[in-house]
């Protein structure tokens, strides 16, 4: 809203501003000496926002559309008239609005209060106790009873006999020959040969170079400082504060209702059906085919082999052996036996007692205690601080140059282009430009400035040959100036407010009551039990051991040696050749066969039945109670709050600034230059030579030799042992076992049960409603209202030898031509007028 009435305001200073300046004196004029002296198309430039309109009517003129081309008269003529113009305008008003307030009101109810009441009661109850009960029964077990027997084992014995046997075996003898070997020798020669080199040699020059020095120079700066202003206002805010109220509370309650209902289902049952299958077999077909194979034949060849032949010899040799010759002895061994018995033994057992008994119970129960308190919150609000702002203003003008030309054709025009935008225009008025001309031609400016003549653009005329024109060009001077604007902007302030609410806190109270416990005694009790013991005994029994004593003994044994003969024979090689046969070979194929056969295929059938389900529904029952509801009331209350506005002060301060200037220095470089030198330089050659020497060659023959060696065979020997072994017989016994069994039995006591019974009660209680009033509150408005105005405008009324057609033609250069101004104003689009120059309408008026 703020930028629309700015813009209004602009608008009409823009508009006073050109009424101002726009009056150049052709209103008053009487006309040019000439007859045609005064200019019959003005450019007309309005204004507003960012950017100028420039309307040309003399472009219609040089196309030949309008009443008159050849105007005769003065420029167009200013009057002022007064216009009303609706301005927008903010009003504050009372209006009435209805309100809806809340009052309490007390009212009673009777109210179902159901208390439990307890009762002991006595009841019987069966139960059944398992009593031990001692048994004896005769079993028979089986005993293993170990009986010992004699028995002949035969043996077998390897007696060894040693002989001597020649022995045929081959030795290799070594012995030494000298043999000339040629080896080749490398022998190194030593020449000389000359190469040339590169050494770089260094020399010293003078260089230039550039360093760049800094240096620290204290400047004078000016900054801004934000300085906090403490201030305080009264303000008035809300504050809810909380209470407590019982509202009765309405509640759904879903009862289940059990009902019987007949449903139909589907049951499958099955049944059997025989059904052709078609399937396919695979049937063997026996063909025979001949097939070519080769057979390895084997024949008999005659071949002469070396063989060695071991033939033996005997040697009668005596052996001291030892024997181990078996004896038996009869022992008394003691053993142990364990012999079970039965005792009766006299068994404490505990049986636990039910009972019940009265306890006191504590129980805990929350009662609900209110408390205010105060606590802080925090409130932000929005604080208008009024600054300066720098704003530049373009207040130019368009101003008149004279351009003289020659003779013949005059061409005018230009375009002109400003920092805030840019203007194009052009005018043609009998060629002569955008504002007058003064013609030496007796015929007047419509014939002597080119009254036929076309102006497209930047006003270019045509016409006889006069002599020197002078034409004129507008020109926008721009003028900037810088003003000083109040701007307005807000900052948060946050403070901490105080404020009270309830709240309902519970303490815990502890009471007593009494609950029954069902407890138990423990009772002891005794009983005779059967306990199988055991005892040990020791007896005796006569046992076979079997013990060896050793003996030495001598015997004569043959040893066979054998010596090593090698003698020839004749052995049959048995060797095989190839031959190709051919054969029958039977072949089975498979080939296919499709068969049927009846199958059984288990199937269902859907039978429809019916049956009685049971089926709860829910009802639902409404309730109500009464609960307790939390709200609040607003209440107005005042604070005094301090609040800070930030001051701007302007400050100067020395600030040390690095700079560097450039000095110019000299130093020694050391650079190279390489140069050619020579050396003589030893290398070395091998050259290979042959030679010859006598190397010692050791060689082996082999040669035969024998020797009588020892060789030991086994006889084997037959030999009888008596063993005493031991086997285990199963013999059965009998025996007294005592064994308990439970026999249950069935007894009664009493106990006790509490029983609650509800009783229900009916208790008047007070609960508050709150009731709605309507009323009317006066409440203040604001509101946008259009307010006339008065502003004064001008008129201008064109001359009737003027062309009065107004044309805005998109081709024709300058006509119709929009120039956006790109200046702005905090944000807001700025309305500037670019007055006229005082005389912009006739040259040569008295």
């Amino acid at each position: 809203m703020r930028a629309q009435v700015l813009k209004t305001v602009f608008g009409l200073v823009a508009a006073l501003l050109f009424a101002v300046n726009a009056q150049a004196g052709c209103g008053e004029c009487g006309g040019c000496e000439s007859g045609s002296g005064c200019v019959t198309s003005g450019g007309v430039a309005m204004g507003s926002g960012g950017g100028s309109v420039v309307y040309s009517s003399g472009d219609a003129g040089a196309y030949g559309i309008g009443s008159g081309a050849s105007g005769g008269a003065c420029g167009p003529s200013v009057s002022y008239e007064t216009r009303t113009v609706m301005q927008s305008q903010y009003v504050t008003e009372t209006q009435m609005v209805p309100t809806t307030s809340y009052q309490q009101q007390t009212q009673t109810r009777m109210r179902n209060v159901t208390r439990r009441v307890a009762k002991v009661q006595t009841r019987q109850q069966t139960y059944t106790v398992n009593v031990p009960q001692t048994q004896t029964r005769t079993e028979s077990y089986n005993v293993q009873v170990c009986v010992p027997y004699t028995e002949e084992v035969p043996y077998t014995v390897q007696v060894p006999v040693t002989t001597q046997v020649e022995e045929s075996y081959q030795v290799s003898v070594p012995y030494t020959e000298t043999v000339e070997q040629t080896y080749q020798v490398s022998v190194p020669k030593t020449e000389e040969r000359t190469e040339t080199y590169t050494v770089s040699v260094p020399y010293t020059e003078q260089e230039a170079y550039t360093v760049t020095v800094p240096y620290t120079e204290q400047v004078e700066q000016s900054y801004q400082v934000q300085v906090p202003v403490q201030k305080t206002r009264e303000e008035t805010y809300q504050v809810s504060v909380p209470y407590t109220e019982q509202v009765e509370q309405t509640y759904q309650v879903t009862v289940p209702v059990t009902s019987t209902r007949t449903e139909s289902y589907q049951v499958s049952v099955p049944y059997t059906e025989q059904i052709e299958q078609t399937y396919t077999v695979q049937v063997p077909v026996t063909s025979t085919r001949t097939e070519s194979y080769q057979v390895s034949v084997p024949y008999t060849e005659t071949s002469t082999q070396s063989y060695t032949v071991q033939v033996p010899y005997q040697e009668t040799k005596t052996q001291t052996y030892m024997v181990n010759v078996p004896y038996t002895e009869t022992l008394e061994q003691p053993y142990s036996v364990t012999v079970p018995y039965t005792e009766q033994v006299a068994q404490n057992y505990t049986v636990q007692v039910p009972y019940t008994e009265q306890v006191a119970q504590n129980y805990t129960v929350r009662v609900p205690v209110q408390e205010t308190k105060t606590a802080y919150r925090t409130e932000t609000k929005c604080v208008p601080v009024t600054s300066m702002r720098t704003v530049t203003k373009d207040l130019g003008s368009y101003q008149c140059q004279a351009v003289v030309s020659g003779g013949g054709a005059s061409y005018g025009g230009g375009v002109v282009g400003g920092s805030m935008g840019g203007v194009v225009g052009s005018g043609s008025g009998n060629g002569c430009g955008c504002c007058c001309c003064v013609s030496t031609c007796n015929s007047g400016c419509d014939d002597g400035c080119g009254g036929s003549g076309m102006s497209s653009g930047g006003g270019m005329g045509a016409g006889a040959a006069c002599g020197p024109t002078v034409s004129y060009r507008q020109v926008y001077v721009p003028n900037m100036v810088t003003e000083q604007v109040p701007t307005t902007t807000y900052q948060r302030q946050s403070q901490q407010v105080p404020y009270s609410y309830t709240t309902t806190s519970y303490t815990t109270q502890t009471q007593t009551r009494m609950v029954p416990v069902q407890r138990c005694r423990t009772e002891t009790r005794t009983r005779m039990v059967n306990v199988t013991k055991y005892r040990t005994e020791q007896r005796s029994r006569t046992v076979q051991v079997q013990k060896s004593r050793q003996e030495q003994r001598t015997r004569d044994y043959v040893v066979t040696n054998y010596r090593t003969e090698t003698k020839t024979r004749e052995v049959p090689v048995t060797r095989t050749r190839l031959e190709t046969r051919t054969r029958e070979v039977p072949v089975t194929t498979m080939s296919t066969e499709n068969r049927t056969r009846m199958v059984s295929v288990q199937k269902t059938r859907l039978e429809t039945r019916t049956r009685e389900v049971p089926v709860t529904t829910m009802s639902t029952e409404t309730r109500s109670r009464m609960v307790p509801v939390t709200r609040t009331r607003v209440e107005d209350r005042t604070r005094t709050v301090n609040y800070t506005e930030m001051s701007t002060e302007t400050r100067t301060r020395m600030v040390s600034q690095q700079r560097t200037r450039q000095e110019q220095r000299s130093r020694d470089v050391t650079k190279y230059r390489s140069e050619e030198r020579t050396r003589t330089v030893p290398y070395t050659t091998m050259v290979s030579e042959t030679r010859t020497r006598s190397v010692p060659v050791t060689k082996t023959r082999l040669e035969t030799r024998t020797r009588m060696v020892p060789k030991t065979t086994y006889t084997t020997e037959t030999r009888t042992n008596t063993v005493t072994k031991q086997r285990m017989e199963t013999q059965q016994r009998s025996r007294e076992v005592a064994y308990t069994v439970n026999v249950p039995q069935t007894r009664t006591r009493n106990y006790n049960v509490t029983v609650y019974e509800n009783i229900t009660e009916q208790v008047p209680e007070t609960y508050s409603v709150c009731v709605p009033v309507q009323s009317m509150k006066a409440v203040q408005v604001r509101k946008c209202v259009s307010v006339p105005t008065t502003v004064t405008v001008p008129v201008y009324n064109s001359a009737p030898a003027m062309s009065t057609g107004v044309m805005m033609d998109s081709s024709s250069y300058g006509s119709g031509e929009v120039i956006m101004d790109g200046g702005s104003y905090g944000g807001e689009v700025m309305t500037e007028s670019a007055p006229m120059a005082t005389g912009a309408g006739c040259t040569n008026c008295q």
